[in-house]
């Protein structure tokens, strides 16, 4: 029993990791790499589409991102309460509900042509362009929740030295504060840029063909897997080097914000004109990234009154039936992982934790392909499908794209017991069992809760995994959604668009409410 209990961490590490690991053996063993694989022009064009978005993308979340947390943790205005809550609930919508919503607004007769009597206005948007913003405005909530956190942390010895030094606004925020909160801006914007990059139906909808629509195309257009692999490594090459660039910015950029002094500084109230400018500007961003889109689906609802097809909910009842239920396997064996590390530490579990975690930065593009590769190969061995098309294969993928998202709220909730819990715990020879009831369970709830919600949110949300390895005749509502909007039917899918941010919208209220977060 010991040496299982030792054998637990490593077994699970590698069972998570074994999706990416089918993938690279099945490209080293394969070892058909090259030229003749991969179209160049198709390459040329994934490669300069996905890195035009990347960095388009970076720079507007970097925008959005870091004025609203600035705005939200160093100043009182009017309805920067509201607005502290309007700037992360764009967490709730998928990118490519926003997308669609955008679509209607600008199309010929939309609502926007409508609102101003113009019927012949129309903004084109279905370009890399329009792809840009509409990421950004979906995902600059990753840098606003970390960067609020260090702006909010900032100690008054430090506005008292910016104070004493008379600097300027510009210059304070540039050579001080900025600088301060540069390690969770990286951290932000690579779990932006992660997402940007795993994402399908956006860029599908828009027509810019990324990386994540090459393999597509590959697979299900051409019929050619050995060409989705090859660019399914040349995606996971990506990703690494996304992730070696932040280690060594986060490396570079180290800072103690506290500088001896335990109190935060209050914020700043503001009055007269700076009062309406951080108004203005906290409106500006919360119509472009919430209020347009949320009120564009309210009025295709609106609509749609007359047909609505209520049959949606039997799409959500799936949905909320599958991401309970992988949300609860992924978070009890992220529980499983950090309790063993924790009691029977070893270097094989120590590397296997550092594996297990990198699905979180694999698309879930190719995360479904190292499934498949592995779930062919169990079918082929055995001789009929076992694996192939099941619910297992799905929540498989799942596991391994969000164990990371998982296990951060779990380590985090076990660093806050203290050691000594656990030498009484022995002292008292309370069986595995009665500890993990009895004490660490209790002690750890809101921190499983948070984790809980976090898989929600990311599962819900999720399309490319769904799309490729759902059982026959089984789609999530996020598939309907899709669906409808492939074959432009955009109004009709505002019930089933309302009833996913709804529930996802929830989760992200319920996560930063005091029922959650006070409790941590």
């Amino acid at each position: 029993m010991q040496k299982f209990n030792y054998l637990l961490a490593p077994f699970l590490g590698l069972v998570i990791f074994l999706p990416i690991a089918s993938l690279i053996v099945y490209f080293i063993a394969q070892s058909d790499f090259g030229v003749a694989t991969i179209n160049q022009a198709e390459l040329w064009l994934y490669s300069k589409n996905t890195l035009f978005v990347l960095l388009g993308t970076a720079f507007l979340v970097l925008l959005l991102g870091i004025s609203s947390a600035f705005l939200s943790a160093r100043y009182v205005y009017v309805g920067s309460r509201f607005f502290s809550l309007a700037f992360v609930l764009p967490l709730a919508f998928p990118a490519y509900i926003i997308g669609y919503t955008y679509v209607g607004f600008f199309e010929f007769h939309g609502i926007l042509s409508t609102l101003v009597s113009l019927p012949k206005l129309k903004l084109d948007i279905l370009n890399v362009y329009g792809v840009v913003a509409i990421l950004s405005f979906a995902m600059y909530p990753y840098v606003f929740i970390l960067a609020r956190v260090s702006f909010a942390s900032i100690s008054s010895t430090v506005v008292e030295l910016v104070s004493l030094k008379q600097l300027s606004f510009c210059k304070a925020f540039f050579t001080v504060y900025l600088p301060l909160a540069y390690p969770a801006i990286f951290v932000g914007l690579v779990l932006a840029m992660m997402e940007v990059l795993s994402d399908y139906g956006t860029v599908a909808y828009f027509g810019v063909e990324t990386f994540s629509v090459g393999i597509f195309k590959s697979w299900f257009g051409y019929g050619n897997l050995s060409e989705a692999i090859n660019l399914a490594i040349v995606m996971l090459g990506i990703v690494f080097v996304l992730l070696f660039a932040e280690a060594r910015l986060r490396a570079r950029f180290r800072f103690i914000s506290s500088t001896h002094s335990a109190s935060k500084a209050p914020k700043i109230v503001l009055e007269g004109y700076r009062n309406v400018l951080a108004f203005s500007l906290s409106l500006l961003i919360c119509m472009a990234t919430l209020l347009i889109p949320t009120g564009v689906l309210v009025y295709w609802f609106y609509l749609d009154w007359d047909s609505l097809d209520w049959g949606a909910l039997s799409y959500l009842s799936r949905t909320l039936s599958l991401n309970i239920f992988s949300a609860l396997c992924i978070i009890t064996l992220a529980f499983m992982m950090v309790y063993a590390l924790r009691f029977y530490p070893s270097r094989l579990g120590a590397i296997s934790h550092k594996l297990s975690i990198l699905g979180y930065s694999i698309p879930g593009a190719i995360v479904s392909i190292g499934i498949l590769l592995f779930t062919n190969f169990i079918d082929q061995s055995v001789g009929k499908v076992v694996l192939g098309g099941s619910f297992f294969a799905l929540i498989f993928a799942y596991l391994t794209r969000y164990f990371a998202a998982s296990i951060g709220s779990v380590e985090n909730g076990f660093s806050k017991i203290d050691k000594s819990i656990d030498d009484a715990t022995m002292v008292f020879g309370t069986s595995l069992w009665e500890r993990i009831m009895r004490v660490y369970l209790p002690l750890m709830r809101p921190y499983l809760l948070s984790g809980f919600l976090i898989l929600y949110i990311d599962l819900a949300k999720e399309l490319p995994a769904t799309l490729l390895l759902r059982p026959f005749n089984y789609d999530t509502i996020a598939i309907r959604i899709y669906e409808l909007a492939s074959n432009e039917i955009l109004y009709k899918s505002a019930l089933p668009s309302l009833l996913l941010v709804g529930t996802t919208a929830i989760a992200v209220l319920l996560l930063n409410s005091k029922f959650v977060r006070g409790r941590r």
